[in-house]
């Protein structure tokens, strides 16, 4: 950071109160809540000055009940305060005038249209008359990405003179055949910058960018995926999109009964791609007809793909070709049996599954609060049935020979719950779940059973409460501390039994987030991350990620808990929303309402506990300003 001479300032400042990260393209996520942590007599001590100044606007005149803050490096990327008590917030007079306390961590000024209803919050983009400025010792942006430094404080005050706010930018156009559609403004990394919709007519204009060039996004759900030219705009040039929104090739049916011939009502039908990827679902009207939009060119499954239902699964295969408007298909289907069950001897919750002859969970928690559960749907076969309260379990297998009614009459809950124990690292989180969730990354499914624990000093852990099933996965997380993660998916529990889950020590990746060309670090709490190739069973979790904020305004980051094997370093842009741990929170390398991002080299990484015990010191790692 430097103490430079204030100087004159010239902004452009329109801001906004929505969160701060677009996490990957086309799916903006909202950052956890920072919560307060500084009283009003922390965050302002004796000896810091006060920041002096002058809001305008674009003709000279001043601006009243404009909203300034003085944000330190962990409330930078913020649209407001995140501790409101403060005296580091103030809202300009009827001169344009202001005075905020400086912080003592080095701080950016940030202006911006206030909004009423909220102390210390900037208004929403679309809301505002203003673009957000932020002013610091190298200049007046529209973004804080485009500052590389931070006022120190003093104790005494800083005159940052005139800070001229600049009116918004916007989009507008028709995109024909698009009724109360979704539009998204992109970044030309394909993040997402801005949100709009379009009338009923397709008509849309999107205020509250900052200039800068974009393109949009629209459709994907029931229609063709669609994307604009890139447009440049600024306040004085709006940019002007016009589009058609290609409602695609149409897929009608009817789905029937087979021995009947009478429609399907009210079932789920299911599309996917032709491998079994799951597209979209929706339920037949009351003549059993289905429509599905917005198809191209390949090859789909349609039926029903998933339990649940009156009738065993099936799909037909249908095909589209180029130039198809419309195409269409029967999918007949058979009622499938079902099995009624009444629990006795419970007490409190009961979990319950139905199994298959594989073991597979068919479905999960289906009793009643009444003790009673039917099962629809099923195909021919051999079942198992399992229910546990706090005390016992129950368990029955049956087999449907007809696809009829079957009454299994009740079924006790009377055996005695079994016990996982065995060695974890010290203080690990071990779980027991009948859910597949190993690998961390893999798509997951979901049974009725779930036990977590925590080992002791030593490592031992004991997971009580179980049923018997041949496909547990049993896992540890020794997070915070030093160990790498791992799962173990289909392990056989027929009894109590031992089972350990060592956890290899975890390795650590050091380095600097700095600006190109510069030694000055990162001025706020962005990130970085490791990821791995897919699949791996030592792989992270969502809620503990290999990643970590920069500390303060040093730009340094620290990563512990890798495992080894190769992986790739880079600035964290993906999505964990279930991340808990305040050092997981990172900010992510964009404003909302801007067109500009950071962006750092890829690091292709070997981690080899041999090579300098796995250990990877990566130095100063440079960012780059993108979107100018």
């Amino acid at each position: 950071m430097s103490s430079r001479t204030p100087h004159v300032v010239r902004t452009a400042g329109r801001l906004s109160l929505a969160a701060a990260a677009v996490l990957t393209a086309g799916l903006p996520t909202a950052l956890p809540t920072v919560l307060p942590t500084a009283s009003a007599s922390a965050a302002s001590p004796a000896g810091t000055g006060w920041v002096t100044g002058v809001v305008v606007d674009r003709s000279g005149d001043p601006v009243a009940g404009a909203l300034v803050n003085v944000l330190p490096p962990r409330e930078i990327p913020e649209f407001g305060m995140l501790d409101e008590t403060t005296d580091r917030w103030d809202v300009t007079a009827a001169d344009g005038t202001f005075r905020v306390r400086q912080d003592p961590r080095g701080f950016l000024v940030q202006v911006c249209d206030h909004d009423e209803d909220r102390p210390a919050t900037c208004v929403q983009p679309a809301e505002a008359e203003h673009l957000i400025r932020y002013v610091g010792p190298d200049g007046a942006f529209d973004s804080w990405l485009q500052h590389t430094d931070l006022y120190d404080a003093t104790a005494a005050d800083l005159a940052v003179g005139t800070i001229e706010v600049q009116p918004t930018a916007r989009i507008e156009g028709t995109l024909a055949g698009a009724r109360f559609e979704q539009l998204e403004v992109m970044r030309l990394n394909d993040t997402v910058a801005l949100h709009g919709q379009t009338d009923e007519n397709g008509a849309f204009t999107i205020d509250g960018l900052a200039p800068g060039t974009y393109y949009l996004r629209a459709g994907g759900q029931g229609t063709v995926p669609w994307r604009s030219a890139e447009v440049t705009i600024d306040a004085a040039h709006p940019g002007q999109v016009d589009g058609v929104l290609d409602q695609g090739t149409t897929l009608a049916g009817t789905a029937i009964e087979e021995a009947t011939g009478d429609p399907a009502r009210r079932t789920e039908i299911f599309l996917a791609d032709g491998d079994g990827d799951l597209i979209a679902s929706l339920f037949t009207s009351r003549r059993g007809a289905f429509r599905f939009t917005g198809l191209v060119p390949g090859d789909y499954r349609v039926g029903v793909l998933r339990p649940g239902g009156e009738f065993v699964r099936h799909f037909e295969r249908v095909s589209v070709v180029e130039g198809d408007e419309r195409v269409e298909s029967t999918v007949p289907l058979t009622r499938g049996a079902t099995a009624t069950v009444r629990l006795r001897g419970t007490e409190g919750r009961v979990d319950s599954e139905l199994r298959d002859s594989r073991g597979n969970v068919v479905f999960a928690n289906l009793i009643r609060e009444d003790g009673v559960a039917t099962y629809p749907g099923l195909r021919r076969g051999v079942y198992t049935l399992v229910a546990k309260d706090g005390d016992a379990y129950g368990l029955r297998t049956f087999r449907v020979r007809a696809l009829r009614a079957y009454d299994l009459g009740r079924l006790r809950i009377d055996q005695p719950l079994l016990t996982l124990r065995g060695r974890t690292a010290p203080h690990a989180v071990v779980e027991a779940t009948t859910s597949d969730l190993c690998p961390a990354d893999a798509f997951p499914t979901f049974g009725g059973f779930h036990e977590i624990e925590k080992a002791d000093a030593q490592g031992r852990y004991v997971i009580r409460g179980l049923v018997p099933g041949e496909h547990w996965m049993v896992a540890a997380d020794g997070f915070p501390h030093n160990y790498a993660p791992i799962c173990h998916d289909d392990v056989e529990i027929a009894a109590s039994r031992r089972y350990d889950v060592p956890l290899a020590p975890g390795h650590t990746l050091t380095g600097r987030l700095v600006y190109e060309g510069t030694d000055l670090p990162a001025i706020t709490n962005i990130g970085y991350e490791v990821l791995y190739p897919a699949g791996l069973t030592t792989n992270p979790t969502n809620e503990h990620p290999t990643r970590s904020r920069t500390r303060g305004s040093t730009g340094e980051f620290t990563i512990t808990r890798l495992s080894e094997g190769t992986a790739t370093g880079g600035l964290a842009v993906t999505p964990n929303d279930e991340a808990f741990a305040r050092s997981l929170w990172v900010y992510f390398p964009v404003q909302y309402g801007t067109p500009y991002w950071l962006e750092a080299d890829a690091a292709p990484l070997t981690i080899d506990g041999d090579v300098d015990g796995g250990d990877i010191e990566l130095g100063d790692v440079e960012l780059v300003l993108h979107g100018g």
